[in-house]
């Protein structure tokens, strides 16, 4: 059997800010028993001995060794200590789909998001596939329908539309959702956006940046998030502004977005303007901020903009704007972390709740 050296002796970690230590300890050890560098009854190092060769403290190490018990590459043996589990064990369980609508912004879905899950669930020995279904009402759900006749496991659906909540109901197949919007019927578990924390760090922001009057900023029947009841708490007031979507194929579709966004902000009076609009669109935003500058209005000087993830405007704008940012690669370890628990242990967890970062860009400089 390999002892410690054997398991730990090519591993070196170089920090990127990105990866943390424990993190590429799991990596490591797991695309050791991908490629058959780590074998089937291998001794695994102790919590001790992981301690004291990789400088991870002794509760970090204690859990780098339950994840990967956790996501089956290790197992502990009666008076043997813990072992490799053999890479036959964690080759395939099931199949694991993602549904999301075909023409949404993205603003959850970014492909770091799809990646970081796509690789957590294989290391666990799923196979992952991602299906889209359109978000008008009553289209036909034909790909997701297609992709749930073949072996699937467990789906999870970003955004909870009717439509798609019966399609799920009555294949049988287990699910959660995703963002978006609330399941009606509680049957389900609902991985949503808890933005208390930021919201509260931003409205502390707009009172001491004397901010009075907040307009919110949102797209035609589109699930969004709400900064409205935290700001009106501080005295600040909060009304929403609405853009139309498109019709029939334009509906929601990025391009639209932005020169809808563009149309109404270029024609509205410089004296309706409120201290600061907050923008839950990231394509919305960048219309809104196009007309913006090509009137003259500079930002943040004589307008605050505040918005959901980054937008680049080029050498328009090159600063960040501060903004409300979900970590794909978080929110994808917890929702992966979340639906492993149900597959592989059997239990029913409490859903993650994902938490956007407050990030402070030029608007409070």
């Amino acid at each position: 059997m390999a002892g410690m050296n054997d398991i730990l002796q090519g591993f070196r970690f170089v920090s990127d800010g990105a990866v943390t230590l424990a993190d590429a300890l799991c990596r490591y050890v797991k695309e050791g028993v991908a490629v058959g560098r780590l074998k089937g009854g291998d001794r695994f190092p102790t919590i001790a001995e992981i301690s004291k060769e990789t400088g991870l403290t002794f509760a970090q190490a204690r859990r780098v060794t339950e994840r990967l018990a956790r996501e089956g590459y290790v197992r502990a043996r009666p008076h043997a200590g813990t072992v490799v589990r053999s890479r036959g064990k964690n080759v395939l369980h099931g199949r694991v789909l993602f549904a999301l609508p075909d023409v949404d912004v993205c603003r959850y879905y970014p492909a770091q998001l799809l990646d970081t899950l796509r690789l957590a669930l294989a290391n666990a020995g799923y196979a992952f596939s991602v299906a889209t279904f359109p978000l008008r009402a009553g289209a036909k759900l034909g790909e997701l329908e297609f992709e749930l006749l073949r072996a699937t496991d467990l789906v999870i659906a970003a955004r909870a539309t009717p439509d798609v909540q019966a399609c799920l109901a009555t294949s049988g197949v287990r699910h959660v959702f995703a963002f978006g919007d609330k399941p009606v019927s509680g049957a389900a578990p609902w991985i949503q956006v808890a933005p208390e924390k930021a919201l509260v760090r931003f409205a502390r922001h707009c009172v001491v940046a004397g901010v009075k009057r907040v307009v919110q900023i949102r797209i035609e029947g589109h699930e969004t998030l709400d900064a409205q009841p935290v700001l009106e708490k501080k005295g600040i007031d909060c009304s929403w502004i609405t853009i139309a979507r498109g019709e029939g194929e334009e509906e929601l579709r990025f391009d639209v977005i932005a020169s809808r966004a563009y149309e109404m902000f270029a024609a509205m009076p410089r004296e309706t303007f409120p201290d600061l609009f907050l923008s839950w669109n990231v394509f919305a935003t960048q219309g809104a901020a196009t007309a913006f500058l090509s009137r003259g209005i500079r930002l943040p000087e004589d307008v605050k903009l505040v918005t959901i993830s980054d937008v680049g405007l080029g050498p328009v704008h090159p600063k960040a704007f501060t903004r409300f940012e979900v970590d794909p690669s978080a929110a994808a370890e917890d929702i992966a972390a979340f639906v492993l628990a149900i597959l592989v242990k059997g239990r029913h967890p409490r859903p993650p709740k994902i938490v956007p970062q407050y990030v402070v860009g030029e608007t409070f400089p």
